[in-house]
């Protein structure tokens, strides 16, 4: 005799029972039925009316197992449902999409062309093969098949002492000045890679002349020159970028970025182009520096900045013990610094040179700042010698010098009055009366009529 079926399928109409009771013989039809219905099951996760059902016969006394050769479940399963409190899963009964028909299209085209835009497929898509449907239908499918990229592996490698030191600016919150006036903060930064004993000097501008003259107070700083510089892809080191075919023989090298490594004797290293991880040791010091110091600063001056991040930089940067290596930062400095090679005799001054016309009240602008030429004529044009701290003026004829001011501070042309300001009403009553003859307005309509 056949024992109990071990699966069936679900009935509507209440809760489920057995149309033979416990134990009763069933046909050959009915046991076949009950086998589809239980290969149907084992593939589906429990849903809903199956965990209606387990819960309808476990109330009717039937045991784990039994409920699992009906429902065709392990009893285990049986048993999670009922006495953990398992959820059934919830599915969506999925509807036909416009899209079907050319996902294998698209699977083709993505694994040729991993980058192609959903909007290119969705107008080649449109044009070429009739498709009806909506772009988002388009993108959405391709968010979730475009082949993923594997990650790549970044390897952390760490320098010898006074080996390399890592260069990078940042833009920071502008300073407000004691007047109201904004002014634009940069930050220059040099982590020595050793010991990431950094250097950090703020300042209004990035042009070549300043990016040379932080290198020197850095060197200053640090006692010394590293052998290697590892900078990123910036325009005051390198002339010559991506995608620019270099003739032979030519340099990518910035002509004062070459004076200056062979002049303080370091040579000179670049990050891969969009690859700023290269430089990992200073980019992680801008954040550190701009959490710890710059955010939500009270800066009135470039000086004041500068005089704020020293005492900082020696009371906290340089005491604290550094993730990586595990060192104070300012014990592991000493051998990095020690290592590293000595000052020329005479500092390298990097200059640069640019044009100005003078404007009609004698004076020229730069960098948001008017400067007065004297000697100069209106409308003629000027040669600036820039410096890091003074702007020069020459003329362009003889090459004689017309003007020297301090740069970001230049002189005074007209001085504030001693006298307090005459009101206009004291004006106009200081002015003499004129008589004025009167005459009647016929006379201008006769002279009018008769020309």
């Amino acid at each position: 005799m056949w024992g109990s079926p071990e699966g069936l399928p679900h009935t509507a109409g209440g809760p489920f029972r057995p149309p033979w009771g416990r134990g009763g013989v069933v046909s050959g039809v009915a046991l076949r039925l009950v086998a589809l219905c239980r290969l149907e099951l084992e593939v589906a996760v429990i849903n809903e009316e199956e965990f209606m059902d387990i819960k309808a016969l476990q109330r009717q006394g039937y045991t784990y197992a039994e409920i699992g050769r009906l429902l065709g479940r392990d009893w285990r399963t049986v048993k999670r449902y009922v006495e953990h409190g398992a959820q059934p899963a919830y599915r969506r009964r999925r509807t036909p999409s416009k899209l079907d028909q050319f996902k294998p299209l698209i699977d083709q085209w993505l694994s040729a062309e991993p980058r192609l835009l959903a909007t290119r497929i969705h107008q080649d898509l449109v044009r070429d093969y009739g498709f009806e449907g909506s772009y988002n239908t388009v993108r959405r499918y391709t968010e979730r098949t475009r082949p993923r990229p594997e990650p790549r592996t970044e390897e952390r490698f760490e320098t010898a002492p006074g080996h390399q030191a890592q260069i990078d600016w940042s833009h920071e919150q502008p300073i407000r000045t004691t007047s109201g006036l904004e002014l634009p903060l940069y930050c220059f930064h040099m982590v020595l890679g050793h010991s990431r004993d950094s250097f950090c000097e703020l300042t209004g501008s990035l042009d070549l002349v300043t990016f040379w003259a932080c290198h020197r107070k850095a060197f200053a700083h640090f006692g010394g020159v590293p052998r290697e510089l590892l900078y990123d892809r910036t325009k005051t080191v390198i002339k010559s970028h991506v995608g620019r075919e270099v003739a032979l023989g030519e340099s990518i090298y910035h002509q004062q970025a070459l004076a200056s490594a062979h002049h303080y004797g370091f040579s000179i290293r670049l990050c891969r182009a969009r690859r700023p991880e290269t430089k990992g040791k200073v980019e992680s010091d801008v954040p550190y520096v701009r959490e710890r110091l710059l955010r939500g600063h009270r800066f009135s001056s470039y000086e004041q900045a500068n005089m704020e991040w020293e005492d900082w930089n020696e009371q906290i940067a340089r005491r604290r013990v550094h993730g990586t290596h595990g060192e104070v930062v300012a014990a592991r400095a000493e051998r990095d610094r020690s290592a590293l090679g000595e000052l020329p005799p005479a500092p390298y001054l990097v200059v640069d040179r640019t044009t100005r016309v003078v404007a009609r009240d004698g004076l020229f602008s730069f960098e948001g700042r008017r400067y007065a030429v004297p000697d100069a004529k209106p409308g003629e044009r000027v040669e600036l010698l820039l410096g890091a701290q003074e702007i020069e003026a020459y003329r362009l004829s003889d090459g004689e010098r017309l003007a020297r001011h301090q740069r970001g501070r230049p002189a005074r042309v007209l001085a504030d009055p001693k006298e307090d300001s005459v009101g206009l009403a004291q004006v106009l009553g200081a002015l003499p009366d004129f008589d004025v003859h009167a005459r009647p307005l016929q006379r201008y309509e006769e002279a009018i009529v008769h020309g």
